[in-house]
């Protein structure tokens, strides 16, 4: 073995280390190693993960945890500092504290030495050593007593190995910001916290900017303790900023700790250092990528026509837990690398001198891949295009801002006509703005095709007109349908008319309107295009619910939601479904609206289409007001008005005249501190909060019951009457001739049968239902309904 031998005389071996700090965030982990150690026939564990998620933290405290139950004990062995393989077997029995020898081989007497002993063996940092291994195989196979738990950043390919894969600690939602106590359980915030000094604590002012910290190190503990120690000097605000290049900054580490856990780029170093050229040229060029990517993209972008592909080294990376295997939304096997790891890389690529070659080639494949998205517009492929958009959304972006600065005339065209086709569906038209300028002027570049042209420039007129810039939007419209007819693309003269149409609407044009759906309906059903013919029928629906035809209106938009059913066309079938549902409250009807508004703002909220969201927000508002809700009502609209404001999409008209007539009408019944009180509650509610509450309007059967259905005492009613005229307690008793307790007491029945959360819920319904305060001597008995409000507001 090139070690020597060793006598069998066993000193005292090197117990585990104590940690200084506790181990944080990790007792699901902790608890599921402790048991895969423990387990009948486990022999070998490795605890696999990548630079800086905390495996020989984990390792240890696992070790520390099942210790007693080794008569042999515990026994620690950093093979960080072994640089050479043929020093494995003598740093092991070291560890162990068997003495030197030279009469018998290595092996022999490490077999002996721990043959008769029940042992663990710990092995922190094996990656290095891959070559000795086979060694440690057969010291297992020899040791039938001996246990090993080992630390690697990939798997030891071993007959006896089990893998144990560590990932990141989770990461705060945007549910969690909102909700401090559900902030303070997240791991990766108590982790921070922990580490922090003692004077940043999580309060509503810091909570959304602590959270950022630990998104923007993607939960890798190590960055997070490193950043944890940046905050004696800067506030979390000041961190989050200064992290968009974490690896300047998080340097300083313990002094004690080892070298390569002192700053995140070391540690990353390390494991990068061990990789042969072939898969350091393609880890490097990787960093390109801003979002998750399939082989074909990484062969497309980080290829070497010198070496072939990338499978291998792609392989081979996600062994090393240098990139990690993602969940793909188009269903493609889709893979990704941590944002620490992409920058260490992007330093890579850029000492390479590879910078511009590489982010070349990935312009080129992602204004490909926009290509062949546009071409499934208007077609029955179309649904498979956005879960892809969506996937490729942040490369776009990044190959878009590339292309622009480059001499990338048809590549710009068509990245932004990806883009405009994306933000457009998803309501994200406040990224879009800058889009309709780009695409008008690079549209007329002598150097571009006709056929980027064309499909930019109707992804140009979608995105203006969805930002209420008509003229425009009519403009790059006609100058795409121009250059389409020359090349009879019907496709494109399709969806021109269609969104020409939008825009006549839009301006009060009944007749053009009509003319250009029309003409957009002819096209896709002479081509057999269920889709389009889908569309055309919804499009006709909304215009006959703006020219008061809701007969018309109900059966066309019945027509679109059934043919967008049947091809599972699920954001269209919520498009539908909303529109269907506000033709429907329109005449009265609630149930069936609820039920088809929550259809819809499941599925808004399942692409991220806020202003989708908004508009379920503004109709179901109008539900909980038929129902009586009022206080949900006008917080519904605060929290649609924050998700408009989010994406910059402001009402149409139709939409604003329905919107003001119902904000009036609170402020009538609530008065306006009342009112402007909820819809200011709305529009600061956490966004999973508000599609929560309004999800709860939309499956309510009745969210307030009648008088009479309620079970009410006539004595309930007077206080609820009360309440409703903002009495306290004590106001209530005196003008009832009863105690403060007795009224606290009915107020509290009152709650809990009306299923009201608050005195607030009760004014709400006690108004609703025409509940006035009593005359001495008289009775509270409910008025007769209230008349609905007339629906001129919805014309």
């Amino acid at each position: 073995m090139g070690i020597g031998s060793y006598d069998l005389v066993v000193v005292t071996a090197i117990a585990l280390p104590a940690p200084a700090t506790a181990l944080v965030g990790r007792a699901a982990e902790l608890a599921t190693l402790t048991s895969a150690v423990t387990a009948a026939g486990t022999r070998l564990v490795t605890v696999t993960g990548p630079p800086g998620v905390g495996k020989t933290r984990l390792a240890l405290a696992a070790a520390a945890a099942v210790a007693d139950q080794f008569p042999g004990g515990a026994v620690w062995v950093d093979l960080a500092p072994v640089r050479e393989a043929r020093l494995f077997l003598g740093e092991i029995a070291r560890a162990l504290g068997v003495n030197r020898s030279a009469e018998e081989p290595a092996l022999t007497r490490l077999v002996a030495s721990v043959a008769e002993r029940d042992v663990l063996l710990v092995l922190d940092n094996c990656e290095h050593l891959l070559e000795a291994l086979p060694e440690l195989g057969t010291l297992l196979s020899s040791s039938p007593r001996l246990r090993v738990l080992a630390t690697s950043r990939e798997r030891l390919h071993l007959a006896a190995e089990r893998e144990f894969a560590v990932p990141p600690l989770p990461m705060p939602s945007e549910a969690d910001v909102g909700d401090l106590d559900r902030l303070r359980g997240n791991a990766a915030i108590a982790l921070l916290l922990a580490r922090a000094p003692a004077h940043v604590t999580l309060t509503g002012r810091t909570a959304r900017s602590l959270a950022e910290v630990c998104v923007r190190l993607d939960g890798l503990p190590l960055a997070i303790e490193l950043a944890a120690a940046r905050l004696r000097v800067f506030t979390p605000s000041e961190l989050v900023f200064r992290l968009e290049h974490p690896m300047a900054l998080l340097i300083g580490g313990p002094r004690d700790g080892p070298g390569r856990h002192r700053d995140l780029r070391a540690a990353i170093a390390w494991s990068h250092d061990l990789l042969p050229a072939g898969e350091r040229a393609t880890f490097r060029r990787l960093s390109v990528f801003v979002g998750d990517w399939t082989v074909s993209a990484a062969d497309a972008v980080c290829g070497d026509p010198a070496t072939g592909g990338v499978i291998d080294a792609i392989e081979s990376l996600l062994d090393k837990s240098l990139i990690r295997r993602a969940v793909g939304e188009d269903g493609d096997a889709r893979f990704g690398m941590l944002m620490s790891l992409r920058e260490f890389a992007a330093e890579q690529l850029e000492l390479h001198g590879e910078v511009a070659d590489t982010r070349a080639r990935h312009t080129r494949y992602f204004a490909a891949a926009a290509r062949r998205c546009e071409a499934t517009m208007g077609t029955n492929e179309e649904t498979a295009t956005w879960p892809r958009l969506g996937v490729m959304h942040g490369d776009l972006i990044a190959a878009f801002i590339d292309s622009r600065a480059g001499s990338y005339v048809d590549e710009t065209l068509w990245l932004a006509t990806g883009l405009g086709w994306y933000w457009y569906t998803r309501g994200s038209l406040a990224d879009a703005a800058g889009l309709i300028d780009v695409v008008s002027a690079v549209a007329g570049d002598p150097s571009s095709s006709p056929d980027a042209c064309a499909a930019a420039l109707i992804a140009g007129g979608i995105v203006a007109l969805g930002l209420g810039h008509l003229d425009t939007a009519e403009d790059l419209l006609l100058r795409s349908a121009a250059i389409s007819a020359t090349s009879d693309d019907e496709r494109r003269l399709a969806i021109v008319s269609a969104f020409r149409g939008h825009v006549a609407r839009g301006r009060g044009r009944s007749e053009d309107a009509a003319e250009r759906y029309a003409t957009a309906r002819s096209i896709f059903e002479s081509a057999g295009n269920a889709r389009g013919t889908a569309w055309a029928a919804h499009d006709l629906g909304l215009l006959a619910t703006e020219l008061g035809d809701p007969v018309d209106a109900e059966a066309l938009l019945r027509e679109a939601l059934r043919l967008f059913r049947s091809l599972e066309y699920d954001w269209a079938v919520a498009v539908s479904a909303r529109a269907l549902a506000t033709v429907l409250l329109h005449g009265g009807a609630v149930d069936e609206p609820a039920r088809l508004l929550g259809e819809a703002l499941l599925l808004h909220d399942g692409v991220g289409d806020r202003r989708g969201i908004a508009q379920c927000f503004e109709a179901l508002a109008d539900v909980a007001f038929a129902r009586g809700a009022l206080s949900t009502a006008g917080r519904l609209l605060g929290a649609a008005a924050a998700q408009r404001d989010a994406v910059a999409a402001r009402p149409t008209d139709a939409e604003q005249a329905r919107l003001s007539v119902l904000a009036s009408t609170l402020v009538h019944t609530l008065g306006r501190t009342g009112a402007d009180h909820e819809q200011h509650a709305g529009r600061t509610m956490p966004s999973a909060a508000a599609v929560a509450l309004a999800a709860g309007v939309a499956a309510a059967g009745e969210i307030v019951a009648e008088p009479d259905a309620v079970g009410l005492t006539p004595r309930q009613l007077e206080v609820a009457a009360l309440v409703a005229a903002s009495n306290t307690n004590r106001q209530i008793g005196r003008a009832l001739g009863i105690s403060e307790k007795t009224a606290e007491i009915h107020v509290g029945n009152i709650m809990e049968r009306l299923h009201a959360p608050s005195r607030a819920g009760v004014a709400s319904w006690a108004t609703a239902h025409g509940l006035k305060p009593p005359r001495k001597g008289f009775p509270v008995y409910p008025s007769p309904p209230r008349p609905r409000r007339p629906d001129t507001r919805h014309r």
